[in-house]
């Protein structure tokens, strides 16, 4: 079997750059001063210049307080920095002189675990640097819920998540600014891909209702926000990519808008699985999508010695005439394993026999299968290949706890397809998001039923669906008008409703599922080393 993934730097999701369409832009004028024959005020001037173009052009209170000097600097000599609003532009900035050959954007994926952020040149469409860190809300907690409650004390609360949100944005902008020599205060907007809480953190509203019956956000899409009003430290318009539903955020519209899914004929299928299972079908006649746990499994949270992709994580494992070989980040001693380490891991043990189709560990297969805490567990690393010089291994309790967050995920794809009367076959093009989708190896990701058993040209590693989208809306202003057509005709598919969704999910607790004629290119491989008897 081979292993075929498309780029997500080709096709759609990289179309031609135009300075004409992004959703900033900053204009040179030379504005004839006033005089005793024309005593029209700065800001009339100004708006009278560009109302032939831009008639339903706005220049805000605090712009002018801030840059009404500007006009006297040099002789009415100004460059002013138009932002798109979706229905007009409204003006960001004005500077003296010309400053229009520096004409630059930020774009962020707020996550709840790493935030990433992007500088562009929006003459050119060119990226100049990416920066990312830890998003500083962990402090209130590692998952998302703990950190609601924190807010449900009161003010002072949702500030401090608030605070923690901005301080995070702010690290990188100034890592941006010192990486790439640009003074990223001067952009004239930030577009944000983050999920439906994320954003009411940002914003420094109760997310509450997110998590609460009936699942009501108090917003969807909060418009655009002068960066100041946030303490950012950027005088520029912050927008935030909306939502659909309270599980379904921007980060997943973002990914949308980056695959072209709403603008393609043919089906496409949108997969975004992490400690939470996004996934949307669709084409640009319908867009039906859903959202639900599928627990800590991918990022290596299930095992003792699971861990994020980090140095000395084991990342890449296969196994040949039973010798097993594995990959660490940087190349450091093992420390544990992450998510795609997981996935080759169980791969490698089923087509190899060591494992049988429920996830159980054949002990006699190999010498690495040993007793560890009182069940069978693999040892991937003895103690004289980590870095502590103790064995890491997965145990049989961490193999089906596994087994459970992928028939979780797998059930949802099942569900998402079979709601809207699509077959697996019918899937022109699946995208396969986030870090986990872009790091991962799709054979592997295939064998254990994980993803549907399709022709391997048709998957695309999207990578950060999220931060391309938001790229993609910085340089592409007419993608706004996708939310107005789509965003109120999406159907969201709770599964939780889906009738028949356990005993679905029971029939995928299996590798790579009960069904071994759904998974056709698995069940001939396996028959092919012998390692299934038909």
């Amino acid at each position: 079997m081979t292993n075929s993934i498309k780029n997500a730097g080709t096709s759609a999701l990289s179309p031609a750059f135009s300075r004409e369409l992004a959703m900033s832009r900053k204009l040179f004028l030379a504005l004839t001063p006033p005089s005793e024959g024309d005593t029209m005020a700065d800001a009339e001037r100004l708006l009278s210049a560009l109302r032939p173009e831009y008639p339903e052009v706005a220049l805000p209170y605090y712009v002018l307080k801030r840059d009404y000097p500007a006009f006297r600097e040099q002789d009415w000599h100004i460059t002013v920095s138009l932002v798109f609003t979706g229905k007009g532009w409204q003006v960001a900035s004005i500077e003296a002189g010309d400053t229009s050959g520096r004409h630059y954007g930020l774009a962020a994926d707020l996550g709840s675990t790493t935030v990433v952020m992007r500088l562009m040149n929006l003459n050119t469409g060119e990226i100049l640097g990416e920066e990312g860190c830890f998003n500083r809300q962990i402090a209130y907690g590692t998952d998302i819920l703990t950190r609601i409650f924190h807010t449900r004390a009161g003010d002072a609360e949702r500030q401090e998540l608030q605070a923690a949100t901005t301080t995070t944005l702010s690290e990188l902008m100034e890592r941006l600014a010192k990486k790439t020599g640009v003074d990223v205060s001067g952009c004239p907007l930030l577009v944000v891909g983050g999920n439906t809480t994320m954003v009411h953190f940002l914003l420094g509203i109760d997310a509450f209702p997110v998590f609460m019956a009936p699942f009501a956000p108090v917003f969807n899409d909060g418009g655009f926000i002068h960066g100041r009003e946030l303490a950012l430290p950027f005088d520029g318009l912050v927008y935030c990519i909306p939502s659909a539903a309270n599980y379904l955020g921007g980060d997943i519209i973002s990914g949308l808008l980056a695959a072209d899914i709403m603008k393609n004929e043919e089906i496409s299928l949108y997969i975004d699985i992490g400690t939470n299972g996004e996934m949307a079908v669709g084409n640009c006649e319908f867009l039906v999508a859903g959202a639900g746990a599928a627990g800590p499994a991918l990022e290596g949270g299930i095992s003792k010695y699971g861990m994020r992709a980090e140095a000395g994580a084991v990342d890449a494992v296969s196994i040949k005439d039973g010798r097993l070989t594995v990959t660490t980040i940087e190349n450091a001693p093992i420390k544990g394993i992450c998510g795609s380490g997981i996935v080759d891991l169980l791969a490698e043990l089923l087509l190899n026999g060591w494992m049988d189709l429920q996830g159980a560990l054949q002990e006699e297969k190999s010498a690495r299968i040993i007793e560890k805490d009182g069940e069978p567990a693999f040892v991937y690393g003895w103690g004289s290949e980590t870095e502590d010089g103790e064995d890491r291994y997965f145990s049989q309790a961490d193999i089906l706890s596994f087994l459970d967050t992928k028939a979780a995920a797998a059930t949802m794809v099942d569900c998402l397809l079979s709601e809207t009367g699509i077959s697996a076959g019918e899937v022109n093009r699946i995208y396969m998001a986030g870090s986990f989708g872009k790091h991962l190896n799709l054979e592997s990701a295939i064998t254990i039923g994980l993803y549907p058993d399709l022709p391997r040209g048709r998957f695309v590693s999207m990578g950060n669906g999220s931060l391309k989208g938001a790229c993609a809306l910085l340089t592409d202003r007419t993608l706004m008008e996708q939310f107005d057509r789509i965003l109120p005709n999406m159907h969201y598919l709770q599964f939780a409703t889906v009738e028949d969704f356990v005993p679905r999910m029971q029939a995928a607790k299996f590798f790579p599922h009960t069904n071994l004629d759904a998974w056709p290119t698995v069940k001939a491989e396996l028959v092919r080393r012998g390692t299934l008897k038909i």
